[in-house]
């Protein structure tokens, strides 16, 4: 009974950790500065803004 207990948890470790990655990989066609320093302008890919310097992050 151990052993299975202990494989159970495992397993749900395992889904748990792909379902989390699965969720990261999203692809954004439009990304824009989370402070909007330059309002509404939006970008193609994710890459640093270029007033604050923050992470531009993906918008749907």
């Amino acid at each position: 009974m151990r052993i299975s207990i202990r494989r159970s948890i495992i397993y749900i470790g395992l889904i748990a950790s792909t379902s989390f990655v699965a969720c990261t990989d999203k692809q954004y066609s439009k990304y824009q500065c989370p402070m909007k320093c330059e309002q509404e302008k939006t970008y193609d890919k994710p890459s640093k803004c270029p007033v604050c310097g923050m992470n531009i992050k993906g918008i749907e």
